[in-house]
């Protein structure tokens, strides 16, 4: 056991119980010395979550077209070759921010999370999309067991330099994490799994701030 520490998730904050951990094994690599809040299995649906204090140096590859996902370096990943789109990111709280987005020309900030199946707006982005249609409420579901409503909404396209996503459906919520992340008041979106779906590849390189997009065969 170790000291209490706050939480931050996408539903509330909370003050949790920590524990110093020696060693994690992971594949074929270690890592050494974490210390890791206490989450209810229920609330995770798994033992555990692999942190961004473990992805620091690593690249994590989301392969749609075989299912698989990898954490490695980048040339033990293949490197770079076949991907149709990189990106260079800037770092908050360890996560890497695409900043040259747009949703429906409306410059958003734009943040992949794992984590998530579906998309989540704040607020800012929201008003800035007031003139979109509504439809309907959907709940936001926290690894600490809390809940938010969110509002549901679409963009019609979501650009990130010359690739494009349409008609991405956006829960739109007053979530602790963005202000966690410095983007509580100017337009911002955390990018779902699925809308990841729609590409081949994602690679989130961590060492060198890029995230790479493998196009699907049939928009080459």
């Amino acid at each position: 056991p170790n000291r209490r520490a706050k939480l931050v998730g996408v539903a509330g904050s909370e003050m949790v119980d920590t524990v110093d951990i020696d060693q994690i094994d992971l594949g074929r690599r270690s890592y050494y010395g974490l210390m890791a809040p206490l989450l209810r299995g229920e609330h995770i649906g798994a033992d555990g979550i692999i942190g961004l204090d473990s992805l620091q140096d690593q690249r994590v590859l989301m392969d749609f077209r075989k299912g698989l996902m990898a954490i490695n370096d980048a040339k033990s990943l293949g490197g770079n070759a076949g991907y149709e789109i990189v990106v260079t990111a800037r770092r908050m709280s360890g996560q890497l921010i695409m900043a040259d987005a747009r949703i429906d020309g409306v410059q958003t900030s734009v943040v992949i999370d794992t984590g998530a199946e579906n998309s989540i707006g704040n607020l800012a982005l929201q008003r800035a999309l007031s003139r979109r249609a509504h439809h309907g409420t959907t709940t936001l579901n926290s690894v600490t067991g809390q809940t938010i409503e969110a509002q549901i909404g679409f963009g019609r396209a979501l650009k990130i330099q010359d690739m494009q996503l349409n008609n991405v459906w956006i829960a739109f919520a007053a979530a602790p994490a963005f202000d966690a992340l410095g983007l509580g008041k100017k337009p911002a979106l955390l990018l779902g799994m699925r809308d990841l779906r729609s590409f081949d590849r994602v690679a989130i390189d961590f060492a060198s701030r890029k995230i790479l997009f493998d196009l699907p065969r049939a928009t080459l």
